[in-house]
């Protein structure tokens, strides 16, 4: 499945999620729309273009400072337009 695939289905989930009878089909729902969103997630990420994937910047031997760019967590989230 591509990308936009699974953001329709996450969706869906969502939707029959918040239509649910009882706790076990709301929480069944739930748990199939996180394992869809991790997939998302895992697809779109790309390593920061500054830092490398370090998640900081080396500034001298003595001293570092946080990537701005990615905000010290390594990656960015690349937004994907259909068009």
């Amino acid at each position: 499945m591509n990308i936009q695939e699974l953001k329709v289905n996450y969706k869906k989930l969502l939707k029959k999620a918040s239509k649910a009878n009882c706790r076990k089909e709301t929480v069944s729902y739930l748990n199939r729309a996180a394992r869809i969103k991790s997939k998302i997630y895992s697809n779109t990420k790309v390593n920061c273009f500054r830092c490398n994937g370090a998640g900081f910047l080396r500034i001298s031997l003595d001293e570092t400072k946080t990537c701005l760019s990615c905000y010290g967590k390594g990656f960015l989230i690349k937004e994907i337009h259909q068009v």
